[in-house]
Formats: structure tokens, sequence, C-alpha cells
């Protein structure tokens, strides 16, 4: 189960296969999720994941996924947490989620993931 921290989100499901392109900045993670797939004899696409979804009070945005991301592999759990920042129309920086504003916000941007298995 995803904990969040915001009145603004609930939860939403979205592929693994969605959330591999969502982290492929970050090499590490990618090829950890693939190992555990390989070693489960999965696919991406077999997955379902629970993520963050943005509220409808985000003009732009609403019902779209971000981290934090939950994905089951086999009999093991991946929790993936990342920084994000929102962009307005124009590419501008508009700050993080404690200061965007949900009306201007057209894009986001999520590096910095930090990822825990369990068990």
């Amino acid at each position: 189960m995803v904990l969040l921290q915001s009145p603004a989100w609930a939860e939403g499901s979205l592929g693994l296969d969605e959330v591999l392109v969502a982290v492929r900045s970050a090499p590490k993670l990618v090829s950890d999720i693939q190992a555990e797939l390989d070693k489960n004899g999965l696919k991406a696409a077999d997955v379902i994941c629970i993520a963050a979804r943005h509220g409808n009070q985000w003009k732009y945005l609403g019902g779209g996924r971000a981290a934090p991301y939950a994905c089951e592999i086999g009999k093991r759990n991946v929790q993936i947490d990342a920084d994000r920042v929102y962009f307005d129309s124009r590419g501008k920086l508009i700050g993080d989620l404690d200061k965007a504003d949900p009306m201007r916000a057209k894009t986001f941007r999520e590096d910095n993931f930090r990822w825990t298995w369990a068990p």
C-alpha cells in the first residue's frame, strides 16, 4: 500500500511498463526491476503497480500518476519515491508539490529516485 502525505493525492493503478518509462533516468533501478522480472519469468506488462494520482484540482495533470510507486513483482515488493518539480506551459519551473500552482502546472519531472525492496 502506498502512503500518501498530501490530501491532493489519491491512489491509482498503472502498469510496470509505465513505471519503467518514468524511472528510466535511474538505470540501476531499471536493472534491479528487470532482474526481479527475469527471476520470476514475468514481463513488465504482467505487473500492475499503485501510484499517487494527481487530483482533479490539477487543471492539466488531473488523474496523472506520479511517485511514490509500489509494485509487487513475484513475491517481492518495490517501493519507489522521487523528488518532483512542476513546470508551466512555457516550461518555466514553478516549484515542487508544496509550491506549484495546480492551475498552472502543465508538466512535471521526477528525479532522485529512491527505492526499497521487501522482503
